[in-house]
C-alpha cells in the first residue's frame, strides 16, 4: 500500500472538512473580526491543500521509482527520458536537495556527505544489472512542482499526453471533465496568492472545487503510473505504445439511494449493492485486484474515501 497516498487522503479529506466549518465562512458585516479571522484561515487552507497535493506527486512518484527498480528490465532497455532523469538531468535535483540540508553544530557538513554519497551511489548502481533509482530522480529540483514536471514523469514512463489522460479518468469518475492542467494552474496561482499577497481572500468554492480537482488529480496520475509500472513488471520490457486512459478499467463502490453500488467499468447497472459499505468494499477490491482495475470508493458526498491501483 502506498504511504504516500493514504496520507493525501487524509490530508484532503481534512481539507474538505475544514473548509465548510464556521470558522472558515464568513457571517454578516458587522462581524469584521471574525470574517478577517475566516479570510486568513481559508488562505492558510489554499497553501496547505496544494502543498498536499505536490508532496503526494513527490512521494509517489520517489515510490515509483523503487517499483521500476525491481521490474527486472536492464537499466539501458529503460525508456531514453527515464535514463536521462535517472542520471545527469539529478543534479539539478542533488544541488537543490543539498541547499536544504542545514549544516550542524556537532557534526558540521556531514549530512550533505551522507546524502551526497547515497544518491552517487545509487547513480552508480544505473551501470549494474541491481540497480536502484532515486527516490529523487523526478520533482527534487525545485520547491514547488510545475505542472511540467508532473506530465514530464508521467512521460518518462510511457504515458501519452499526460494531462489529456487524466482528464479523461477524472470524467470517467464523476469528478469533473474540466481541463485539469488548467486546474492545476489555477490552484497554483491561488496558492501563491494566498501565500504572498496580504489581501488575498481565497473564496470557499475555490477550495471545495480543489478538493475534487486535487482527488482527480492524484487518481489519475497514480492510475497511470501504476498501469505503466504492472507492464513493466509483466513484460519485463518497455512498452510497445504509450498507455492511455482506455487502458485503465474502472470499478467504483458509491452511495446511492440509500445503499453502496459497486459498479464495474463504467456501466449504470449496479454489479453489486449492499447496506454494509465494509463487506462490499473489500469484495470489490479482491473483484479489482483479479481484473487489474482502479477501485475508487466514494462517500455518500461523492468524495473520495480511498483509491487502488491493481
Amino acid at each position: 500500500m502506498s504511504l504516500a497516498k493514504t496520507e493525501f487522503i487524509v490530508r484532503i479529506r481534512c481539507l474538505n472538512i475544514s473548509v465548510q466549518s464556521e470558522a472558515t465562512l464568513n457571517k454578516g458585516l458587522a462581524d469584521v473580526e471574525h470574517n478577517a479571522i475566516a479570510r486568513m484561515l481559508r488562505n492558510g487552507l489554499a497553501v496547505v491543500g496544494f502543498a498536499a497535493l505536490e508532496d503526494f506527486i513527490k512521494r509517489r512518484t520517489a515510490e515509483a521509482m523503487q517499483e521500476v527498480s525491481l521490474c527486472a528490465i536492464p537499466f539501458n532497455a529503460l525508456p531514453e527520458k527515464l535514463r536521462y532523469a535517472a542520471t545527469y538531468e539529478m543534479l539539478s535535483a542533488l544541488s537543490h536537495q543539498l541547499g536544504l540540508i542545514p549544516k550542524d553544530d556537532a557534526t558540521g557538513n556531514a549530512d550533505k556527505i551522507d546524502y551526497i554519497q547515497g544518491q552517487a551511489l545509487k547513480i552508480a548502481s544505473t551501470t549494474t544489472a541491481s540497480y536502484t533509482l532515486s527516490n529523487h530522480t523526478f520533482a527534487h529540483s525545485a520547491s514547488n512542482v510545475h505542472k511540467d514536471v508532473i506530465g514530464n514523469i508521467l512521460k518518462s514512463l510511457q504515458v501519452a499526453d499526460p494531462w489529456r489522460q487524466m482528464t479523461i479518468i477524472s470524467g470517467h469518475l464523476g469528478l469533473g471533465s474540466h481541463s485539469l492542467v488548467q486546474q492545476y494552474e489555477s490552484a497554483a496561482k491561488r496558492r501563491h496568492k494566498a501565500a504572498h499577497v496580504a489581501s488575498a481572500d481565497t473564496p470557499s468554492n475555490d477550495i471545495s472545487q480543489f478538493v475534487k480537482d486535487a482527488f482527480a488529480i492524484a487518481i489519475g496520475f497514480d492510475a497511470l503510473l501504476s498501469k505503466s509500472i504492472q507492464k513493466y513488471r509483466e513484460n519485463a520490457t518497455p512498452h510497445n505504445s504509450d498507455i492511455t486512459a482506455a487502458e485503465i478499467s474502472i470499478r467504483t463502490v458509491r452511495h446511492q439511494n440509500s445503499a453502496w453500488k459497486e459498479h464495474n467499468n463504467l456501466n449504470a447497472r449496479a454489479y453489486r449493492k449492499s447496506n454494509d459499505l465494509a463487506v462490499l468494499s473489500a469484495a470489490a477490491k479482491q473483484r479489482s485486484n483479479t481484473a487489474k482495475q482502479l477501485y475508487v470508493e466514494f462517500d455518500e458526498n461523492s468524495i473520495p474515501n480511498d483509491w487502488e491501483c491493481y
